[in-house]
């Protein structure tokens, strides 16, 4: 009846990216405590939805269906949503919609290299990232949001000029950077927790 593959295997991948829609909203609305949270969520529902896909029996067009799918939701989630936070956050509008444009433009690069090497199953072989995963914009941010708030009110707007473009580098640098294990996981849990906490904390 309908086309796609659907089952409990994607549902987390919507979710995360409906978070990030939520976010968009929040962003253009200046609430940015709830952007940030929802930011977030959205990052670790990226981080454990291949675990969780994998945890279930799954056919070779469902697991195909499943990367595409994972990588359209990243360019709404760690593409996108970024873009936006630039855009409405920007105290130099032009200056912002150009790291904006840079942003984008470097995080579907990287998504596109990272498909390129899953089709061609290098990526499942390699036990390390070629460049930054864009799903880590999902903590810098929220991080840099809270710390900056920390030290100086308001300050964000200025911290984000130096974070963009920053991360925008780092997408599309070739730098190994190694696949989280178990530690990781609870590490980047741990973080997501604690600025959580920090950001209603504010």
């Amino acid at each position: 009846m309908f086309i796609g593959e659907y089952g409990k295997f994607v549902y987390l991948t919507y979710f995360g990216t409906a978070l990030s829609l939520v976010a968009m909203h929040f962003i253009i609305q200046g609430e940015m405590i709830w952007a940030m949270s929802c930011f977030i969520v959205s990052g670790l529902c990226d981080l454990f939805d291949g675990m969780v896909a994998r945890s279930f029996e799954r056919t070779k067009a469902q697991e195909q269906f499943g990367v595409e799918i994972d990588t359209l939701c990243d360019m709404i989630s760690f593409a996108a949503l970024p873009a936006v936070l630039l855009i409405a956050q920007g105290r130099f509008p032009l200056m912002n919609i150009f790291l904006a444009i840079i942003y984008v433009i470097a995080a579907v690069t990287r998504l596109a290299y990272f498909n390129r090497e899953t089709k061609e199953n290098l990526a499942e072989r390699a036990t390390y990232f070629r460049g930054v995963p864009v799903t880590y914009g999902a903590l810098v941010f929220p991080v840099g949001y809270l710390v900056s708030e920390w030290l100086i009110s308001g300050s964000f707007q200025s911290v984000l000029l130096l974070l963009a473009p920053i991360m925008a580098f780092l997408f599309i640098w070739d730098i190994k950077i190694p696949k989280p294990n178990r530690v990781m996981y609870l590490f980047f849990l741990g973080l997501a927790l604690v600025t959580l906490f920090g950001l209603w904390r504010l």
